[in-house]
């Protein structure tokens, strides 16, 4: 185990030194990174990077970086497959791959950046769906115990961008996800942007590699590219606030971006950020994009201090205008 920068290992272009480095190839690494594990304070499991800002210039403890590929066609029914994935794999050329086999369900998730095994961490949704609603089960490594063992769907207690290894397990490095995929195709249609994309190029039947290319499109359109300008995707969560406080909302901003959810109601975090004046706008190295404002992106050298005072600074602003607390989406690393 070594030193190595983390600047390329993540989307947000942190420039971070890890104390120590170890790569997990295959399951054949159990016993290094077990060893890895015991001999460290503090490790991190890092995956794509795409979801991951590191706060200091120097992150005091192991980086298990995970780079194990393969996919596997575990069983076949009429009507369904299950894929067992390799969680280094990568997530948008995932979905690509079980588009371009007819395999659907995952079409409206494409083109997010990251690795297959970050996705039910995180639970990754986009244009109304969420990968939650398609894992089957989780193969986990604990590197305390060195038990392997199945973490099923139930069991992951998944929910709006969250599941059990946000904030807990984290001794759990997740190796494999297993799939359950439709062969016949069920577009998902709720979300707006898809709706208006279909009606403005007159198409009628999309196939799942074309739903795959209409969601890539649309998020190419709205989203900076990390590779040219770094960002971690959607930086904060869409707000959830009862009935009684949306209506007094509504009464003092009629034009209120909002979305029905069972006894409750979720907010668009990207307009409350834009009503704020942050569209757009420059912070020395950092600034929300000015095609999303629910995007931070790193116009420069931005330290991971600096994206914690920004992303405060836009909570206060926004908890000061209506009374909405914002929720940090990405995972911040100390």
């Amino acid at each position: 185990m070594e030193k190595r920068n983390l600047k390329s290992l993540n989307t947000f272009a942190i420039d971070c030194v890890a104390k120590k480095f170890v790569e997990f190839d295959s399951e054949k690494d159990f016993e290094k990174i077990d060893k890895a594990y015991r001999e460290s304070e503090k490790v991190h499991i890092l995956a794509g990077g795409s979801n991951t800002v590191f706060l200091n210039k120097e992150f005091d403890g192991t980086i298990i970086k995970i780079e194990n590929k393969g996919k596997t066609i575990i069983s076949e029914e009429v009507d369904s497959v299950a894929v067992e994935v390799n969680s280094g794999e990568n997530w948008a050329e995932f979905v690509r791959w079980a588009c371009l086999n007819g395999f659907s369900g995952l079409e409206n998730l494409a083109a997010i950046p990251g690795q297959v095994g970050a996705s039910p961490v995180q639970n990754i949704g986009a244009y109304g769906s969420q990968v939650a609603d398609r894992i089957l089960w989780v193969e986990v490594h604990n590197m305390k115990t060195s038990d392997n063992y199945r973490i099923m769907n139930a069991d992951c207690e998944f929910d709006y961008r969250f599941s059990r290894w946000k904030t807990s397990h984290k001794e759990e490095l997740i190796y494999k996800v297993v799939f359950l995929l439709d062969k016949v195709f069920r577009p998902q249609l709720d979300y707006a942007a898809i709706r208006s994309y279909l009606e403005e190029n007159k198409i009628n039947e999309v196939s799942p590699l074309q739903m795959c290319d209409i969601v890539t499109e649309i998020r190419n359109s709205k989203l900076p590219d990390p590779e040219i300008l770094p960002n971690a995707g959607s930086f904060f969560k869409n707000p959830t606030i009862s009935q009684e406080q949306f209506e007094d909302l509504k009464q003092r901003f009629p034009q209120i971006v909002s979305f029905s959810q069972p006894n409750a109601v979720k907010l668009s975090a990207a307009w409350l950020i834009e009503q704020c004046g942050f569209k757009g706008e420059r912070y020395n190295h950092l600034g929300m994009h000015a095609k999303q404002a629910l995007v931070m992106v790193n116009y420069g050298d931005a330290t991971g201090e600096d994206v914690l005072n920004f992303a405060n600074l836009v909570i206060e602003k926004v908890e000061e205008k209506f009374g909405v607390r914002l929720e940090i989406e990405a995972h911040l690393i100390k």
